[in-house]
């Protein structure tokens, strides 16, 4: 998609043809004189509060704290034009763009009923941010720039535990009514279009690829007829075990709930679990499309995984890490000679 400079920074794609700050920070801006006249100098209290929050959540690594300290106009039209492109991929039964972006385990239904700073948060998982800690920050220079835009130039003091070396930071701030907020900043929009475009990867998950597979299929070869060939071509899973994740997702399309909880879930699953409860999720299994769609995502992605054998081979566990599941991992068991999806 075309690139587009705009009047304040270089935005890294448009859906229409719209100003990524313009439109959505438009009622914001023309209440800016509000805020007070922007001047040379190391700024109001106001813009220098805005600043540092947004240093200490970023040195924190907390991206909810993140969330709430940009300008909402700029996280609204962030989801707005990254769900637009989603929409029109998934027209064409395409999930390049969700799958780069969020994991493939993360479908587009529940990425739409994400708010804009929770669509961020859930977006942050995929970008690499940071800082180091501060007592203080000694703020330097406030540059007006182009937009109502103010760029917030000072050094951040460390506590005496981190030493005496004062490191530059650099924060864009926008204005928010009488108030000031910071803008996306420009390292994540370009690590956002980075992965958007496919010029680098999500960090992949631990589960070894070459290295898992003679192990995969040693373990499972330790568990004897029970466990199956080992299948190279579906990640080094047993061929039994796919038997089992074959008839899962038939029953998940199908909307046989009941079925799958009571045939594919493991008798351990099931004993351990109150039969109220096992109803409940039976039930939301049947309402809630959402949720089955979440499941066979899980499974396929289980297809492609090296899984790790535990307990003499009769215990798969498949790490789906980072694919945007509720989730760090699956597993699945045999019990009486038969695989069976743990918990």
């Amino acid at each position: 998609m075309d690139r587009v400079e705009n009047t304040r920074n270089v935005h890294w794609f448009k859906l229409p043809p719209v100003n990524f700050r313009g439109l959505g920070l438009l009622a914001a801006l023309c209440c800016s004189a509000l805020a007070g006249p922007v001047v040379a100098g190391d700024g109001n209290a106001s813009q220098q509060r805005a600043a540092e929050q947004m240093l200490a959540a970023m040195a924190a690594g907390d991206a909810t704290a993140m969330a709430q300290a940009i300008h909402e106009s700029e996280l609204e039209l962030l989801r707005k034009n990254l769900l637009d492109e989603m929409k029109v991929q998934a027209d064409r039964n395409e999930t390049l763009l969700r799958d780069r972006l969020f994991g493939s385990g993360m479908s587009l239904t529940e990425i739409e009923r994400l708010t804009p700073q929770n669509f961020f948060v859930a977006l942050s998982r995929r970008l690499r941010f940071g800082g180091r800690g501060f007592d203080q920050v000694e703020w330097l220079e406030a540059v007006p720039d182009s937009g109502g835009m103010v760029q917030m130039v000072g050094r951040a003091r460390p506590p005496k535990s981190l030493g005496s070396v004062r490191v530059p930071v650099l924060v864009s701030i926008v204005p928010w009514g009488k108030d000031w907020k910071a803008s996306i900043p420009l390292e994540l929009q370009a690590q956002i279009d980075d992965l958007r475009s496919g010029r680098t990867r999500a960090v992949a998950s631990p589960t070894g690829g070459a290295a898992a597979a003679p192990a995969a299929t040693a373990a499972a070869t330790t568990a004897g007829a029970a466990a199956g060939a080992v299948a190279a071509s579906d990640g080094g899973s047993p061929r039994a075990l796919l038997d089992v994740i074959q008839a899962a997702e038939e029953n998940l399309r199908a909307a046989r709930c009941e079925e799958f909880y009571n045939r594919q879930m493991s008798p351990n699953f099931r004993r351990a679990t109150a039969t109220k409860a096992v109803r409940t999720l039976i039930s939301s299994c049947e309402s809630r499309v959402e949720l089955r769609e979440r499941l066979l995502a899980t499974l396929q992605l289980v297809r492609q995984t090296p899984p790790r054998f535990e307990y003499a081979g009769t215990r798969a566990v498949y790490d789906l890490r980072g694919q945007g599941l509720p989730y760090d991992s699956i597993a699945f068991e045999i019990v009486d000679k038969q695989w069976y999806i743990a918990e």
